[in-house]
């Protein structure tokens, strides 16, 4: 079984690449957003343009990721994953870097991240797109729908625009905000939750310890 999860206003309580951007890049950044938002530009576009703006050094950059707050049950549900041998994986359109040193800081690791490359040039920042498909139907940095396909019985997490396209084909979706709406529009069976005590307290009643073989996946038919 892999759970996999969203990373920003997921994992984290903020869109981290935002926090970044408006702290350290040139202003212009906004704009770029609003074309991005008004359909202009896709997101891997608006990503990597925003990025190039950053004004300042990876130390910095560091210092300022040690304030960002993650989900209060998150290390909690990473233990249980651990304990039950439930492959966990991060999947994000954000950037990696922020997503490493951000769980480094909170003393997390054995997780796979799957999500756009921060690149040092002689200029700045800039980003690769290790996960981009050319037919991705959201144009994104990193093709969720692509990173999932093949994957076998799983879990979703998740709570904005980029997981839509994954809700569709995921054997159960924990999901808030835009997701939750989203996946009660298009009648996509999913567990609302506000933080990952609640994801924690499902996943409990589900998984069975004397049972291991039965988690094959009784689990989604169950939620």
């Amino acid at each position: 079984m892999t759970f996999f999860c969203d990373f920003d206003g997921t994992v984290v309580t903020d869109d981290v690449t935002d926090l970044v951007l408006e702290r350290f890049a040139l202003p212009e950044w906004r704009d770029i957003e609003a074309r991005w938002e008004a359909g202009l530009i896709n997101s891997a576009e608006c990503m990597q343009a925003q990025i190039r703006l950053i004004q300042a050094g990876r130390e910095e950059i560091d210092a300022f990721l040690e304030q960002v707050e993650i989900d209060p049950g998150f290390k909690d549900f990473k233990q249980f994953c651990d304990r039950h041998e439930i492959q966990l994986v991060i999947v994000s359109d954000g950037v990696d870097y922020f997503i490493q040193r951000i769980l480094a800081l909170h003393s997390i690791s054995g997780i796979r991240i799957i999500a756009n490359r921060l690149v040092e040039t002689e200029a700045g920042f800039d980003l690769d797109f290790p996960y981009a498909r050319p037919d991705c139907r959201v144009a994104a940095g990193v093709c969720k729908c692509a990173v999932l396909e093949g994957s076998g019985p799983h879990l979703y997490v998740g709570d904005g625009r980029s997981d839509f396209c994954v809700a569709h084909s995921a054997n159960m979706v924990f999901a808030k905000h835009k997701l939750a709406a989203y996946c009660r529009r298009k009648a996509i069976p999913h567990v609302v939750y506000s933080d990952f005590f609640d994801v924690l307290d499902a996943m409990r009643s589900y998984v069975s310890l004397s049972q291991p073989s039965s988690r094959q996946f009784s689990l989604s038919q169950q939620l």
